[in-house]
């Protein structure tokens, strides 16, 4: 158990606690009611447009290099003499004009920039707002429509619908970690001076070798898996859950090595 959690779970983290505590504790650690913590949630939008940040860029390039921008908006011909043929001015120019490509490059705006940081935020969006759900529905006792989420999470009440510390940890945490994330992406994206220095298109994730479910969160949750498990901003699995993933890899790699030995 966290440190932080300590003081508001003093027994053991197995042991049954008052369900109203998962909303207390998730309103202290954030010092605000759930209302609030709530609204602020369905609040948190990217409010930049395309032509925002266009409109901004070029302003910025008007103001921090305008002869950079003149040079760009209006270049002068390529020489259409063959390449052996070029003079030392010919190999100046050219030289140039791929320097002040790549510095006008700041100033450039890639649609998908844009489209990332609504796609990110939707999704830390969304899985907080589920979190807080569940958190509201078990601290008001009012768990009728979320008991096969609960089980999916291996979360058990008692008869009493008391929650483990241990389960309070295990909802607390990753829904901070959603909000936080969901905060920090929100005022990225709606600060302009962003679109200066922060680029990514489709064609530079191709380059690197990078897809894009590698750079956005999992839409779920919780991922049932000894790898992934316990992935930042999800509800990790259980103990239980983890012995019995456990058991099923153990199986698996007793099933292919009896199958490699009979090759």
């Amino acid at each position: 158990m966290e440190e932080k959690f300590k003081k508001y779970l003093p027994d053991n983290a197995g042991e049954y606690y008052d369900s109203k505590l998962v909303i207390s504790i998730l309103e202290q650690e954030l010092s605000k009611g759930l209302e609030q913590i709530k609204t602020e949630v369905n609040d948190a939008v990217v409010k930049v447009t395309e032509e925002d940040i266009k409109k901004f860029l070029d302003e910025k390039f008007s103001e921090e290099d305008p002869e950079l921008k003149e040079r760009i908006e209006n270049p002068k011909p390529r020489s259409e003499k063959s390449v052996i043929e070029w003079t030392k001015e010919d190999i100046k120019e050219d030289t140039q004009r791929f320097v002040d490509e790549l510095c006008a490059n700041r100033y450039c705006f890639n649609s998908y920039t844009l489209e990332y940081f609504k796609r990110y935020t939707t999704i830390v969006k969304n899985k907080a707002l589920q979190l807080i759900n569940i958190i509201e529905s078990i601290g008001t006792k009012e768990t009728t429509n979320i008991k096969d989420l609960l089980g999916e999470l291996d979360i058990n009440l008692d008869e009493f619908g008391n929650i483990k510390g241990e389960d309070i940890e295990r909802l607390i945490t990753p829904t901070i970690q959603n909000i936080e994330d969901l905060n920090e992406k929100i005022n990225k994206a709606n600060n302009l001076e962003t679109y200066l220095t922060f680029k990514i298109s489709r064609e530079s994730l191709l380059r690197e070798g990078i897809s894009e479910n590698e750079i956005y969160p999992s839409t779920s949750i919780i991922i049932k898996g000894l790898y992934g498990g316990h992935r930042k901003g999800n509800v990790p699995i259980s103990d239980n859950q983890e012995e019995e993933l456990y058991k099923e890899f153990k199986e698996s790699s007793k099933k292919f090595a009896r199958i490699l030995t009979n090759l």
